[in-house]
């Protein structure tokens, strides 16, 4: 049959990562944590370890990118994982990635201290100045997926675009 769209199968990834999009409470709503490698704003993420559920490698890699103590840190909810493709550099072979994302609630008090091996820069933003800032189409999914989650509490209010 000419013309039909064939149905979208899930890829086969050969590199899963984990992570999530960190907020903390602040006065005006909530603020969301985003990091910068050098080159991309994003959330913090990373390979899922041998053993490892794509829970705790969140958590994990967020407390190494952040810098901020996995006591401070509490897994809220999951949020709908992403899949892309990329090219390893200086023409390497193409990756089929699938990213697992998770809210993941930081104390009031959390503070930045990013991984210089790893992390340029990790600051706190509101939601409309983090969705501005992000370098991926799919990572603003991500963070609307985690507004509407937030927004849809019925105990914890509205979500702020603070600062």
């Amino acid at each position: 049959m000419y013309g039909a769209v064939m149905p979208r199968r899930p890829m086969r990834p050969n590199e899963i990562s984990s992570g999530g999009v960190v907020v903390r409470r602040s006065p005006d709503g909530y603020e969301v944590c985003l990091v910068n490698d050098g080159r991309y704003w994003g959330f913090p993420k990373g390979h899922i370890e041998p053993g490892e559920t794509p829970e705790v490698a969140a958590m994990r890699e967020i407390s190494e990118e952040t810098g901020i103590a996995l006591a401070s840190l509490v897994l809220r909810a999951p949020l709908p994982p992403i899949e892309y493709v990329y090219r390893k550099p200086k023409g390497g072979p193409l990756v089929f990635k699938r990213v697992h994302h998770f809210i993941v609630e930081a104390t009031p008090d959390a503070e930045l201290r990013p991984d210089p091996a790893e992390i340029a820069e990790a600051a706190w933003f509101g939601f409309d100045d983090a969705k501005a800032r992000l370098s991926f189409k799919s990572s603003v999914s991500v963070l609307e997926a985690a507004r509407h989650v937030l927004e849809s509490e019925p105990s914890r209010g509205a979500v702020s675009s603070a600062p």
